[in-house]
């Protein structure tokens, strides 16, 4: 079995709430789960339905379903708090309801990860013990130098 990826770049911003360090342990998660085979790589922007430079993108870190996206779509994504035209763009090309999870992401940052904790306690942070209670194995807990 495959370990843990290290977190080989520059520092993450907060995004969400959430942490570089939490941020970086939800993408050893999810690449522990995809290089292992126990979950799928993504091949397909789930909003574009684009094939090509498809990456992984997180609402939240306590969790290890990340949406598939375009890098484009991905990065305006993240710009969309100083650059909301392009972002609401891209929203009335593809969105078909208004109701899809994309259109509804607000255009002002948002404290996901401080409601998270608010509602389900501390313990929420801890991917590592329910990904691994969820895919019933032991997934390798990070050293200091991994994030």
């Amino acid at each position: 079995m495959k370990g843990l990826r290290k977190w080989a770049w520059k520092e993450l911003p907060v995004y969400n709430g959430f942490s570089h360090e939490e941020r970086v342990r939800g993408w050893q998660v999810i690449n522990f789960l995809m290089e292992n085979r126990l979950v799928a790589r993504p091949a397909v922007c789930c909003i574009s339905g684009r094939t090509d430079r498809v990456t992984l993108h997180s609402e939240t870190y306590y969790h290890w379903t990340p949406y598939a996206l375009n890098q484009s779509i991905h990065l305006a994504l993240h710009r969309r708090f100083r650059s909301p035209d392009h972002w609401r763009a891209i929203v009335d090309r593809y969105a078909i309801t208004g109701e899809e999870w994309f259109a509804r992401l607000s255009y002002a940052p948002v404290d996901v990860a401080a409601q998270l904790r608010a509602n389900y306690g501390p313990q929420i942070v801890d991917i590592f013990s329910r990904a691994s209670e969820g895919f019933g194995l032991s997934i390798p807990r990070p050293t200091g130098q991994d994030t």
